[in-house]
């Protein structure tokens, strides 16, 4: 009788994983209720009903459903990592950190969980924690163009801006149309006092986005901060 309870749950696991591929997440919910309903104690349920209320903005629910899972497998990487991502959604970013924690606890190689709880300090002001969980993301992935430019950004915020103008130029090596990136270079280039060269890098993101509004705003700063004929 179990075996055909689970079986059942798992044909309802599967229906929902199909709806969403086809991103009916409405309709998903439903049918991981039903995987619930069949079989309480079914993490995959939990944490897939999670992921679909994630995907209809309903952060929440989602938290609610990432725990039920969690309650079930304690040791479920991917729980922890996604509902530190929600709870970042909720501006909740020390219970955020908390649980990227427990992620990297258990696989400390997952990229993504260090970039995001840099993110999550950053947004607490917390800088050289932020850095440090960036430099964490890029000793495992280098090529992780956000983690460099988010690290120039909290750089920027603790006053080491040739760190930032560094960390920027190995994001734009990799993209050279980045305008967060040239944003965050422009940004350390005004706080070294180098007006003209920073002018020319906010024109340089207004060339790839010209309705980039910091870039518009930063500029008219650097221009107030030239005198005149040191504009060319």
């Amino acid at each position: 009788m179990e075996k055909s309870e689970n079986n059942s749950a798992d044909d309802f696991i599967a229906r929902g994983n199909a709806l969403a591929d086809q991103n009916q997440y409405e309709e998903a919910v439903v049918a991981y209720n039903q995987a619930i309903e069949s079989d309480p104690d079914n993490a995959a349920a939990w944490y897939q009903k999670g992921c679909a209320l994630y995907s209809l903005n309903r952060y929440g629910e989602a938290v609610q459903a990432y725990g039920g899972a969690l309650e079930r497998d304690p040791d479920d990487i991917a729980a922890w990592h996604s509902l530190g991502v929600v709870l970042m959604n909720l501006e909740q970013y020390e219970e955020a950190v908390e649980a990227f924690d427990m992620a990297l606890a258990l696989d400390s190689t997952i990229a993504s969980a260090w970039y995001h709880k840099g993110y999550a300090h950053g947004a607490q002001k917390n800088f050289e924690e932020a850095v440090k969980a960036y430099w964490r993301a890029l000793e495992i992935d280098p090529e992780d163009i956000i983690s460099w430019a988010n690290m120039g950004t909290a750089l920027n915020s603790l006053g080491r801006h040739e760190e930032a103008v560094d960390a920027s130029d190995l994001a734009l090596a990799l993209d050279p149309d980045n305008t967060p990136a040239w944003n965050t270079k422009a940004d350390a280039l005004m706080g070294l006092k180098n007006y003209k060269e920073a002018l020319q890098t906010y024109n340089r993101v207004l060339a790839i986005d010209p309705q980039d509004a910091h870039a518009w705003h930063h500029k008219g700063s650097a221009l107030m901060k030239l005198r005149p004929g040191d504009t060319c």
